[in-house]
């Protein structure tokens, strides 16, 4: 009988791309995952999970390459939010079926965060594309989504990681995958060619992404500070520190650790590369639990065996 497993997904952009070799190699063991809960990205391959979408949006993923990454990226000079968004969620709309949340086989949970009435929202049921719209808001960077009365963005400002909203079942285990632990990264082999490429294309849309940012800045402003990286390292210490206090509280009982220097924010050309990071993070991590679950066996037949 397979081991039943509960899997929560970080948010992480697209080192979250990590989640889908996670969750090839899980299978590939004999896990069988009976519920999912994601934020931002995590909400986002969670979904391609749960709807069956997983293969295809992989398949067309891996194509990308740098120049197909940042055709994607519709700028907008608003002060909510560099990215208006509206060709990534377009394209986002082709892998996601008109259903709602409670009408899948999976439990599935989203975790956005709503900043005007300054609390979680915790989407378990209705539209998974809206669910997953609002989970994705990273801020300053695509514009939140207004509903009712809120303000919906990033459920990683509150929740980067939600052990806490999972649907367990009995006799499961939880797994959670968090893409932006503090480890070093060994980079996977590649072209020394291809890496010098990857950075040039790379390097010179980065530089069109911070000039975009620093029209919305003053003109007055004295500061010399890089306002794109202050906000976003914040953003990312603050996650980050959420991310600890939840795995500790709620302690899952296989932690698959990728390093949060595994890619940058729109480093989805990488997609190879990250999902085969996530399927060897995976294997390794699953490797170190069956160990410790063969020694408590071992342990509670000696004892058995002394009484």
């Amino acid at each position: 009988m397979k081991q039943q497993i509960s899997l929560v997904l970080s948010g992480g952009a697209a080192r979250g791309i990590a989640h889908i070799g996670v969750i090839e190699e899980l299978e590939k063991q004999g896990f069988e995952i009976k519920s999912v809960a994601g934020t931002s990205m995590g909400a986002f391959i969670g979904a391609m999970y749960v709807m069956g979408k997983m293969e295809e949006y992989k398949e067309w993923l891996v194509k990308l390459d740098k120049i197909d990454v940042f055709n994607l990226i519709d700028f907008t000079l608003s002060s909510q939010g560099l990215i208006k968004g509206d060709r990534v969620f377009n394209k986002m709309k082709t892998f996601f079926p008109d259903i709602n949340i409670e009408d899948l086989e999976i439990p599935y949970t989203a975790v956005a965060a709503d900043i005007t009435n300054m609390k979680e929202v915790v989407f378990d049921s209705g539209s998974i594309y809206d669910a997953v719209r609002a989970s994705v808001a990273i801020p300053t960077v695509f514009t939140p989504v207004k509903k009712d009365n809120s303000i919906l963005i990033d459920g990683a400002v509150v929740n980067p990681i939600p052990l806490n909203r999972i649907k367990r079942i009995e006799n499961d285990i939880l797994v959670a995958s968090y893409v932006n632990a503090n480890i070093p990264y060994e980079n996977l082999k590649q072209s020394k060619k291809e890496d010098e490429v990857k950075k040039t294309i790379y390097g010179q849309k980065i530089m069109e992404f911070k000039n975009t940012f620093n029209k919305i800045i003053s003109k007055n402003s004295k500061e010399k500070l890089n306002y794109f990286t202050l906000i976003n390292k914040s953003i990312n210490l603050l996650t980050h520190s959420l991310s600890v206090i939840n795995i500790e509280k709620y302690k899952p009982d296989m932690l698959i650790n990728i390093s949060e220097h595994s890619a940058r924010l729109f480093d989805f050309f990488k997609a190879e590369e990250l999902i085969e990071e996530g399927r060897l993070s995976a294997r390794k991590t699953i490797q170190q639990y069956n160990k410790i679950l063969i020694q408590k066996n071992e342990n509670i037949f000696l004892n058995h065996k002394n009484k």
